[in-house]
This record gives C-alpha cells, structure tokens and sequence, in this order.
C-alpha cells in the first residue's frame, strides 16, 4: 500500500462528495479524525467550490484555524472571513461566457466574493441554498456590471460531449471545469484550487511531500496534483482514481475519516 513519503503537516478536503456525507453533513467519525489530527499539530483546509458563506460555519465547528479554499481557488479566507487573496472575472469574461450560455439555452448562475446571483429560478437554487449557500439575489442579464466581484460562473448540465463543445468556445478566455455530476464552472484562466493551495504551501514554509489532499471530482485534479499525497474517495470520477496515490472509501463510508487515521493518525 502505498504512503506519504514524509510525516503530513497539512491536509487538504474538498467538503461535497468528499468530507460531507451524501446528505452533506459531517458525520460523528468525521469530526472525531479531523480533531483527533488538528490536536496533533497538523494542518487542515477546506477547499471547495463554495462560498466562504457556507464554508466558515464548517470549519468554525471544526475548530480549523488558518485559511480556507473557496470558489475553486477564486477565494482564500481565514476562519474570521478576512480575504487572503481573490481573483475574479472581468466584465469582458463575464459578458463573453454569460452570453454564450444563454445562447446556448443554459441558465447562469454567478457566485461573486459577496454572494450569488440568479437571473432565473431554478430547482438547483433550491439545493444549493439547502447545502447552505446564501439565498440568490436577482439580477438583470443585460446589466451583468451589477454583479458585485464575480468570481465564477456555474450552469447545470449533465456531463456529456456538450462539455467539450463549451470548453472549445471559450477557453482560453475563461477556465471551464466539471464540479459534480450537475454543475459546470467558468472561472478566470490559472485560477484552480491546486494554485490557492501551492500559495498557502508556500507561505508556510512546507514541503509539497507533507501534504495530502482528498477529493471526488474533476475540479479536485489540480488539489491533488499540488499535493504530494493524493486521495481519491472511492465515489470519485474515474479520472482521478486514476490520478489517485490511493482511493479510500466513499464519503457514504466516511472515506475521509479512513484516510486520516492510515495516513496521519496512523490506525491500522
């Protein structure tokens, strides 16, 4: 079975499909592994594609300090949500991928650093203000310059060979990635969550080998690729099982709270 090849300092967690059960909870083992490594030393960070808005309640009772990934790398915050960094979309971005979207019969939804705006309803409003994201507020189409520091773009859509189409129309101009099996993303070009997390690597003085990161899904390729240990939930999309060092249980079988006592905690 395959290791980390230094003592972890750091760990990594995407929250959907990995941390949170499939009801998007934290289970009791979940919370135990995660005390039970912060209490020796070791560093944990929440990366998602989440607002800090329904990020900080999970990690305050976590009890995580030190910064945290949200919107794929578009923001980075510490537990009081002061910003660390943020990187957003340009209005010529903005109106470029809104207005092929729409074309294109999709709806967008945009997440900015304050919060998410909707032009449409949508039942896929409904499930994220349900896994804790902020309620939408209404915006017109033609005056995207109302949207306040927007930082990604998300439709749903099942994946499919529409993905492909997307991605060829409008990269390089933005950077498009799958986050679930409903949801594809617009962000600026380079911003990943594998690049917020080589930054905070890098301002704490660690080595790449000390870190392990666990994801399920394709936005978390670029999480795993920066750490030196990466961990796929057994969930995971076939890509990244296949980009794993290891895959651990499904988040149905607290796949997270197994990999921290193999390979931090070190539980046989």
């Amino acid at each position: 079975m395959k290791r980390p090849r230094r003592p972890l300092r750091l760990v990594a967690l995407d929250l959907d499909g990995t941390t949170l059960t499939p009801d998007h909870v934290l289970s009791a083992r979940t919370i135990e592994a995660i005390q039970a490594v912060t209490a020796r030393g070791v560093h944990v960070v929440l990366a998602s594609g989440r607002l800090p808005h329904s990020i900080l309640p999970l990690a305050r009772r976590l009890r995580l300090p030190g910064v945290h990934i949200g919107l794929n790398g578009g923001i980075a915050f510490d537990l009081a949500g002061n910003l660390r960094h943020q990187h957003l979309l340009t209005l010529e971005q903005l109106t470029l991928t809104h207005r092929y979207l729409e074309a294109e019969q999709l709806f967008p939804m945009v997440f900015g650093a304050g919060g998410l705006w909707a032009s449409h309803r949508s039942p896929a409003l409904d499930f994220l203000h349900r896994s804790g994201e902020p309620l939408p507020i209404p915006y017109d189409p033609k005056n995207l310059q109302a949207i306040v520091a927007p930082a990604k773009v998300i439709v749903v859509l099942s994946p499919g060979p529409q993905d492909r189409t997307i991605a060829d129309h409008l990269e390089p101009h933005v950077h498009v990635v799958r986050s679930g099996p409903q949801f594809l993303e617009f962000m600026p070009p380079g911003v990943t969550k594998g690049g917020a997390l080589t930054e905070y690597i890098s301002d704490l003085g660690l080595h790449k080998d000390e870190v392990m990161a666990i994801g399920d899904s394709e936005n978390d390729a670029s999480l795993l690729a920066a750490a030196g240990f990466g961990v796929a939930m057994g969930n995971a999309v076939r890509a990244l099982r296949e980009q794993a060092d290891v895959v651990t249980e499904s988040n149905a079988d607290d796949g997270v709270a197994g990999s921290l006592a193999r390979y931090v905690l070190d539980v046989k």
